[in-house]
Order: structure tokens, then sequence, then C-alpha cells
């Protein structure tokens, strides 16, 4: 809008600035050929007289000034004749006459000086104001020398006024600003137009975009373009028709495959039960079979059970997808179900040669949990942990404060990429798919923590480095209805973000900082 101002404001100096000089050539013109005919006419006169005296010289004079204000043109102000050279014609000096005496002070001396020099004939232009003043109108003096064979030379000079083109010039610039302001409102208002019909509907496209941002995939925008603008709403609109219907789709996929992993899991719980009451009856008298068979017994119980093991995860998975999974909330002292995971996983520790290091408190910290869904977070975590311990120890420890406990789990093992370590919730996912398994996992073992730690309104964290181990630390709310205490709470945290594996806060039991339960001393920072 500026620019289309801006635009015509030049336009219409531009435009002034030639009508005017237009306007005053031609007023120039009109005073030189006005003048030029009144010269010959007094030059015929002059020719045709013949004077014997200075009366009549005098007479003659004034009846040419008459007849030159009468016969000029409208714009003719004034004439002015005075003798050229009063030495050579003292006999028959006669008085300067001048039909409008009020401006012959107009008539410059340098314009008196040039005409006296010219033996031509020439007309002498001077441009004026009318009166002399900044604010007069524009006007001009012409001047040119007359003579004859019976008198000496006569100087004329004629005062032309341009007030009327001074008028025409003032009233074309209203109009012509008027028609700057009309045609600035009329392009203005086109420019707004044309910008709203392409800014709307391209709004409305953002608009329906932002909707589609937010989950809700049925947005849509109207088509009633047939123009560019209109190929883009509606190839939004089969582009989100055709995103929705992807999406009903997954989801169908999703839902299917999770009745599938449901209805599988629960129709195998039968048999899988019964085939592990005859493992069990197998293995109550292996002894007395011979080393072969009691071998293939003692392989198909331990298959039996990570059979039954896989069934049970997936049937807990089933149970979040479903949104059946509900706790079983008691008070309870949180140290009994890890130390029951310890002893539960202990055994096969041993097998891999990996000592188990931990630290409790040695007081109650009592939490409002589900102990059954927190002893597996333990178990799961420590079997992850004695995978990739690689003989080396593995630390749990407990810290606890008013409204918040936290689970440390830390392995100083092969360790994990930043990648890794952001698909480690990932169901199935195993950081090494070829690493033999002494406790038989399914790969829904960390995804089960997470969603178990999530529906007590907690939250896992983990850094890993390669060669360096894997640090686990699980945030629990003391109490899970408590929603508000935010992880920054928490006893003991993740100073940064990445594989940074220092933290802020201390393991141990404090009501008002921490206490470091091995040497039972206030700390404010600890690894």
């Amino acid at each position: 809008m500026l620019v289309v101002l801006l635009t015509a404001a030049l336009l219409s100096l531009f435009s002034m600035y030639v009508i005017r000089g237009s306007v005053l050539k031609q007023a120039t013109d009109d005073s030189r050929s006005d003048f030029s005919s009144q010269i010959v006419r007094v030059q015929k006169h002059l020719n045709a007289s013949n004077l014997t005296g200075t009366d009549q010289y005098q007479q003659l004079v004034s009846n040419l000034a008459s007849e030159l204000q009468s016969n000029g043109s409208s714009n003719l102000v004034g004439v002015y004749l005075m003798e050229r050279d009063a030495a050579d014609s003292a006999e028959r000096g006669f008085v300067p006459v001048s039909t409008e005496p009020e401006y012959s002070n107009l008539v410059s001396s340098s314009m008196r000086n040039r005409m006296r020099a010219d033996t031509s004939g020439l007309i002498y232009y001077q441009p004026v104001r009318i009166p002399r003043t900044s604010g007069g109108t524009p006007g001009a003096v012409l001047g040119s020398v007359i003579s004859s064979n019976n008198m000496g030379s006569l100087e004329v000079f004629a005062l032309y006024s341009y007030q009327s083109q001074q008028q025409a010039l003032s009233q074309i610039q209203i109009n012509m600003l008027m028609v700057c302001v009309a045609l600035s409102v009329l392009i203005g208002m086109i420019i707004f137009l044309v910008m709203r019909s392409v800014i709307t509907p391209v709004r409305r496209v953002a608009l329906a975009t932002e909707i589609m941002a937010s989950g809700t995939f049925d947005a849509r925008v109207a088509v009633d373009r047939a123009d560019e603008i209109g190929v883009l709403q509606k190839s939004f609109n089969e582009m989100a028709e055709s995103l929705e219907n992807q999406i009903e789709e997954l989801e169908k996929a999703g839902d299917m495959q999770r009745s599938f992993v449901s209805d599988v899991s629960h129709e195998l719980r039968t048999p899988v039960t019964t085939m592990r009451m005859a493992s069990d009856m197998l293995s109550m008298h292996k002894d007395e079979y011979d080393a072969t068979t009691k071998r293939t017994v003692e392989l198909l119980d331990g298959q039996i059970r990570r059979f039954q093991e896989m069934l049970a995860d997936l049937l807990e998975i089933s149970r979040f997808d479903a949104g059946y999974a509900a706790l079983d909330l008691v008070e309870a002292d949180i140290r009994e179900p890890i130390e029951q995971s310890v002893e539960a996983i202990s055994a096969i520790a041993q097998t891999k040669h990996v000592p188990l290091d931990v630290h409790m408190p040695n007081v109650e910290v009592l939490v409002r949990i589900d102990t059954r869904r927190i002893s597996r977070v333990v178990r799961n975590l420590l079997a992850n942990a004695i995978d990739f311990a690689e003989g080396k120890p593995v630390e749990v420890r407990l810290a606890a404060n008013q409204r918040m406990v936290v689970i440390s789990v830390r392995d100083y093992g092969v360790g994990m990429t930043s990648e890794q370590c952001s698909r480690m919730f990932d169901r199935f996912w195993r950081a090494d798919p070829s690493r033999a398994r002494t406790t038989g996992g399914t790969g829904l073992g960390m995804s089960i923590v997470l969603a178990d730690t999530k529906l007590h309104h907690g939250d896992v964290a983990v850094r890993s480095r390669l060669g360096e181990g894997t640090w686990f630390l699980v945030t629990l709310p003391r109490n899970p209805d408590d929603v508000d205490c935010g992880m920054n709470n928490a006893p003991i945290r993740f100073a940064t973000d990445g594989d940074d594996m220092r933290v802020v806060g201390g393991f141990g039991v404090a009501d008002n900082g921490f206490v470091d339960y091995l040497t039972n001393k206030p700390m404010v920072e600890g690894l």
C-alpha cells in the first residue's frame, strides 16, 4: 500500500512538472506572438507618419501606447514607450508613456542595456512576478526597438500577466491531487481485495494443517476456486483424506495386532499350563532317567518356563494397550520388593560371575506402591544389567526424600550408544541380538519397566557410555496421587541430557536434605 502511494505521488509530481512546463511555454509563445504583431503594427504607423513638431510626436506616442493596449491580448497588463537615445533627438524629445505606471519598474536595467546595444530589432524576454513578491503572479516583460525615417528610435515594452495560466495550473493540481487520492484508494482497495483473496484461503489451509497436527485428521478446507489456490485446497483435502485413511488403517492394524496378541496369549495359557504340569511331573522323576533323558527333561522344563514368562509379558503388554492395567496400591517398605528381586536374580548373577552390590538404607522407606510391579521393574533392570555387565559389579541403591524415591541400577559393562539408549524401551528391541542371554528375555522387559513406572506416575531415566556401562534411575512419587511433585524434586537425578552420567543429589533417606546411609553424613551432591 505504501509503495502504491509513493508511486502515485511521484507520478503526480512528474505530471505537474511536465504540465507546468507545457503551459508556461504556451503562454510565452502566445505572448511573443502577440507582441510581435503589435510591433509590426507600430512600425507601420511610424513609417506612415509625417511629424513636424514635438507635440505631434508626443501625441503619436500616446496614441500608439493606447492602441497597443487596446489591441493586445487579454493578459496584456501595460505598455511602456520611451525614447531610445535622448541625445540624438533632443529637439524631438518626449515624455515616456505608460499605460500602467505602477509596474514600470519591472523593466530591468539589464534588459534596457541589451536592447540599446541591439541594432537588428530582436524581441527580448524577461520573466517577472507581478508585483515583485514571492507570492506575486508570474508574468513576462517583452521588449523591442522600432525606428522610422523621420524620428528617432523607440523602446517598446509590454508587460504580460500569466495569472490565468497560474489559476489553470492550480486547478489542474487540485484535480490531479483528487484523482491521485481516488486512484490510490481504488488501487489500495484492489490490492487489499486481491491479497485477501490469496491470503484468506492460504490461512484456512494453514489453520487446517494446525488442526491436523493436533491430532484431528478430519480437517478439510472448502474448494471455492479454480486457480492455483484451488489446486492447493484440493490437494490439501486429498492429502488429508489419504492421511486419515492411512492412520485409520494403521489403527485398525494396531488394534488387530493387539487383539491377536491378547487372544493368542490367552488361548495359549491353557496348553502351556498343561505342558508346565507335565514338565513338573517329569522333573520330579528326572533322577530315574538316564543322563540323556534327564538332560532333555531339564531343557524342556527351562524352555517351558521361558515360554510361560513370554506369555505373561505379552498378556501384560496387551493389558497396557487395552487400558486395563491397574495398580494394586499398598503402603509398603520399598526395600522389601527390591531385596526380593535381588534374591530372585542372584542365582543367575552367580552363574555369570556378576557381583551384586546392594546398598539399602537402614530405615524404613514407606511408599504407596504396587509391590508386584515394582518387583518386576527391579528384576527386569537387574536381568538386563547382568546380561551386559561382563563380570563387573552391578550396583543397586535407593534414594528418598519427603515426596519421591529413586531406585538406581548401574552396571559397568559394555555400555551403549546414545542411539541405542533412545530405543531402549522399544518393544522386542535388543541392543545386541547376537548376545547369548542367560536370563532368556523376550525383548519386552524394558517396555514393561517403563509402563509399570508410568503407571505409578513416575519415570525412568537412562545414561550409558560404551565401555563404561549403563545407569538406570527409576523415579517414583511416594504417593502416586501426588502428580504435581515433578521430577526436579527427586532426591537424585542426572545433571544434564545426553550421555553425561553426572548426577545431582545423593543416595539415602532425608527429610530436609540428603543423607548418605553408607557414611550416615548429610550430602548435597553424590555419584
